[in-house]
């Protein structure tokens, strides 16, 4: 791994971290909670491409959930939030240069194999009740995460294409 993709992480993954605790709201029925960290899991991405996106997204996520107390979510977070930010991270780079506005629903798409990988995650687990109990705030959270994602992302652009040359 590159110096910089380790400096990149050294930021990101904690970034992550932090916005996924400062605001919880908890789901008793899955025992999972509702966050603000999918909006830098989605921004790691857009920025930063596919490898630091699921790193910084599932590393970062997992951190979240264990020191939360909820470890039994962490190998699902990691999966669910890693390929989040790996898809996001594919496809904006694919996508913007055709369309700016195909780019920007790439969070949503990745965001969608996160509401998947949760769901079925919670079906199994929890039963069918609970995992529709949680899925329209797994939806919110990433309508949500998608929107600040890439309104910090429109007023970073001028200067992280300076940085990132």
């Amino acid at each position: 791994m590159k110096a910089k993709s380790v400096a990149l992480l050294s930021i990101m993954i904690p970034l992550v971290t932090v916005m996924t605790i400062i605001v919880r709201v908890p789901i008793p029925a899955t025992q999972g909670y509702f966050n603000f960290g999918d909006a830098m899991v989605i921004l790691s991405g857009i920025i930063f491409g596919p490898y630091i996106g699921f790193l910084a997204g599932g590393i970062g996520s997992s951190l979240a959930d264990i020191i939360s107390g909820y470890p039994q979510y962490a190998l699902v977070t990691l999966l669910a939030k890693g390929g989040e930010g790996a898809i996001v991270g594919t496809l904006f780079k694919r996508l913007y240069q055709h369309s700016k506005t195909l780019g920007y629903l790439s969070g949503l798409v990745g965001g969608t194999f996160m509401i998947l990988t949760y769901f079925v995650f919670q079906l199994y687990f929890f039963g069918i009740g609970a995992a529709l109990i949680e899925l329209p705030w797994n939806i919110l959270q990433c309508t949500i995460g998608t929107a600040v994602a890439y309104m910090i992302h429109l007023i970073l652009k001028p200067t992280l294409s300076k940085i990132l040359r």
